[in-house]
């Protein structure tokens, strides 16, 4: 099953604030948990995640820090309150859709 690409781009922002909600993490792990959570129906692109970080970062929805590790910096994100306030939003926005859909689909 795929995802249309107009719905892949509204949940993808849905999806990163969500992963950050539970704890502090790093861009591979936002990816592995929306694919875990969805049982692969959904996959946030690499070319789509680290320039949403970005804006998220510019908006101060995400706070970012970087720990050497290995040699090698990683960057890990975290969400802010600004960012939780974001996120309760979309989760609304989302429930009240699902409930036109919903009555649309049966």
């Amino acid at each position: 099953m795929s995802v249309p690409p107009k719905f892949k781009k509204g949940v993808t922002t849905l999806a990163v604030l969500s992963a950050l909600d539970r704890r502090e993490t790093y861009g591979y792990e936002i990816r592995r948990e929306a694919y875990t959570k969805t049982r692969g129906l959904f996959t946030v692109n690499e070319g789509v995640l680290y320039p949403l970080l970005r804006s998220l970062t510019r908006q101060r929805f995400v706070r970012v820090r970087q720990e050497k590790m290995g040699g090698r910096w990683q960057k890990y994100y975290r969400l802010t309150a600004l960012g939780r306030k974001e996120l309760s939003v979309l989760r609304h926005d989302c429930k009240s859709s699902r409930k036109v859909l919903e009555a649309f689909l049966g």
